[in-house]
């Protein structure tokens, strides 16, 4: 079997703890479409979702994943999983769990794991250019998400907010928030956790881009799976990321 054969078997089981075994492969198609070279994820969960974004990272044969989380919710999932996951996945231990995901899939090159609580949150040292938040997603969490990475973002790329479209005050704020990101503004709510010496240089960005907002929202007979997308690029007369036009 190859790969993907086995990627999606290891997410059929693992991913449906959290409903995300469609979610996984739509993340995988939009990096191989539009070939982020920083991808940052806020919460780690099964590490089904890190899977498919290093798979894409590894095909492309460019950029890196990076997975944050301190494993705090280990225990639970592995007791709760016991039928999802087969013996050799087992682990006691988080890092062990990983170590042993990314050497079975051979992606230890495409990812690092940050093993740490947030906030603070972590940051690669680069712009990124695709943030996948997937730990909390109340109003309050997902303002104090972009005031500190608003000022990291790279020039074009997603921001994702993990079940904001199905939590109704997440779901207003950004619907209220985005638009004024559109008319180049930022809101004081969000402009005073912005760190002060990022204030100046974040407005100049927004003012000089474009913001779309997308509630994904499955349909399916299950509680709701949702997402929130948040899609950045450089306010231009053609789409992005640049293509050949005809």
């Amino acid at each position: 079997m190859d790969e993907i054969g086995k990627l999606k078997l290891f997410s059929d089981r693992v991913a449906r703890f959290h409903g995300t075994e469609d979610w996984c492969i739509w993340l995988y198609a939009l990096v191989k479409m539009q070939r982020p070279q920083v991808i940052l994820e806020l919460g780690s969960g099964t590490f089904a979702s890190t899977l498919w974004l290093a798979q894409a990272v590894k095909e492309n044969g460019a950029g890196h994943v990076w997975t944050a989380d301190d494993g705090r919710h280990w225990s639970a999932i592995l007791k709760a999983k016991q039928d999802a996951l087969l013996p050799e996945e087992r682990h006691a231990r988080f890092e062990d769990y990983f170590s042993y995901l990314v050497s079975a899939f051979a992606l230890e090159k495409q990812v690092t794991w940050l093993q740490q609580a947030m906030p603070p949150f972590p940051c690669p040292g680069e712009p990124i250019d695709l943030l996948f938040s997937d730990f909390q997603h109340g109003p309050d969490n997902i303002i104090d998400i972009l005031a500190f990475y608003l000022p990291r973002l790279a020039e074009a790329g997603s921001l994702f907010i993990d079940s904001a479209p199905t939590h109704y005050a997440s779901y207003g704020m950004l619907e209220m928030l985005v638009p004024l990101l559109e008319a180049g503004k930022v809101p004081a709510l969000l402009w005073d956790r912005i760190e002060s010496s990022c204030r100046e240089p974040t407005l100049e960005w927004v003012r000089r881009h474009s913001f779309q907002l997308v509630h994904l929202v499955e349909a399916k007979q299950r509680v709701q799976n949702s997402t929130a997308w948040l899609r950045f690029w450089p306010a231009d007369l053609r789409p992005w990321p640049k293509g050949s036009f005809h």
